[in-house]
């Protein structure tokens, strides 16, 4: 890991913070990306917070990056799809020329076990047609179909949101499974996985854990013993091996980490 420089976007909290850290700890460079707390303040959910990060990271590293960790996500549901699907696109895209003289470059995308969870089509086709003024347009009749929205109750404001968020990381498992075998990315040398974490205890999930009904509901559907909740730095250690000289041969591939909930709910439908 010496002599390698990463960066993490997402990186003031949670999933993030606890990838920076690791990173770190082990000798390599990391440049910490954030809406605050970071080396590189970016908002990625604007086409100016995302060219903000790429100046930013171009900047502080000379031209040159060997690993990308797309961590930033979630946020408020009027920003889910801005944020969770372009957002983490742009990131991956805007940062992909950084990596081309790096003798092992990598990149991993945190999507999550939402992503399995019923999409809507026409959102979905607008997001990997890149037309982001037609997913959001898209969003907003979506919730309306729920409730106006300046009517709707706290439990229909998440039911939107999760939602949302699920179409967003659904579309960015199929983007990224569609760009790693592509000329730009495996033509280049360049590994590009994703990967799915369950229910891991960060700022991001107090809604789950902060309710005591909630926390226990979500804490039947995880049937590995001693996998709930999860911690960030659990999560870290399994991107960083993403991220690492050692993984030079896997690709393409859409990795749970969510104490077998996954697996649970769709068995041999996808392996």
């Amino acid at each position: 890991m010496m002599d390698r420089t990463y960066v993490v976007t997402g990186a003031a909290s949670g999933i993030g913070a606890a990838t920076a850290q690791w990173l770190r700890e082990r000798g390599g460079r990391v440049i910490r990306c954030d809406l605050r707390d970071a080396d590189v303040i970016a908002d990625l959910a604007t086409s100016e917070g995302r060219k903000a990060l790429v100046d930013g990271v171009t900047r502080l590293s000379g031209g040159k990056i060997d690993a990308i960790a797309a961590v930033a996500g979630g946020g408020p549901p009027q920003t889910s799809l801005q944020l969770n699907f372009f957002g983490t696109v742009a990131t991956l895209e805007g940062l992909h020329p950084l990596l081309k003289s790096s003798a092992a470059p990598r990149a991993v995308a945190v999507s999550s076990i939402a992503s399995f969870s019923p999409v809507d089509e026409g959102l979905v086709d607008a997001m990997l047609r890149m037309d982001e003024k037609a997913a959001i347009d898209g969003a907003w009749k979506y919730a309306a179909n729920i409730a106006p929205i300046d009517k709707m109750t706290p439990a229909q404001g998440m039911q939107v949101g999760l939602a949302l968020y699920g179409n967003a990381k659904y579309s960015l498992n199929c983007w990224c499974r569609r760009a790693a075998g592509s000329a730009d990315w495996a033509g280049a040398g360049i590994t590009l996985n994703v990967i799915a974490p369950g229910f891991i205890d960060t700022p991001g999930a107090a809604y789950i854990f902060s309710n005591p009904e909630t926390k226990a509901a979500m804490g039947q559907m995880v049937p590995l013993r001693g996998a709930y909740p999860g911690r960030p730095e659990q999560m870290a250690a399994i991107i960083a091996w993403f991220l690492s000289e050692e993984n030079s041969l896997m690709t393409g591939q859409i990795l749970f980490v969510d104490g077998g909930v996954e697996c649970t709910q769709r068995g041999e439908r996808s392996w």
